[in-house]
């Protein structure tokens, strides 16, 4: 039976990847200029995150009620395939960390140009923000698949 840290997890992995393909819909959709279909593309996926952002805030709460700690660490047995990765587990981690906490209010200001039918500032400012929304979201689900199949999650509650 999954610990609570790792049922946790996989709602933020699956809110994540959801988050993922409503990006990637939102993002075909405006390239065959259906505006109507990409603004609830995008709609759905700006709350996909927000609830995303909620169960991550509440994991972490529960991590520190429920077993005293504020972070996971990343700790594969030695030896495996998962420890002979770390190096590439942190070169992701890093940036997406970084990337995520920079580009969430230029989200929120995308969606507040797109709301107020201010299309081409929400156009320039898309360009690049949206590329670093889909990336964080992309790799945000790469950290979960190192931390689950690395045994880091499970190791919390044994």
């Amino acid at each position: 039976m999954a610990s609570d840290v790792e049922v946790f997890s996989r709602w933020v992995a699956g809110l994540n990847g959801a988050a993922t393909v409503l990006l990637t819909v939102g993002f075909l959709r405006i390239r065959r200029g259906d505006r109507v279909g990409h603004g609830k593309a995008m709609a759905a996926a700006f709350v996909t995150s927000a609830l995303f952002l909620a169960v991550y805030l509440g994991s972490k709460v529960n991590l520190w009620l429920s077993h005293g700690r504020t972070n996971v660490s990343y700790s594969p047995a030695e030896g495996s395939v998962w420890a002979d990765l770390s190096w590439l587990y942190y070169l992701i981690l890093i940036p997406h960390v970084l990337l995520a906490i920079a580009v969430t209010p230029f989200v929120l200001r995308a969606v507040w140009l797109a709301r107020n039918q201010r299309f081409e500032e929400h156009k320039r400012l898309t360009r690049w923000v949206f590329p670093v929304w889909y990336y964080v979201s992309v790799t945000g689900i790469l950290v979960w698949v190192f931390m689950e199949f690395s045994g880091s999650l499970a190791k919390v509650a044994a």
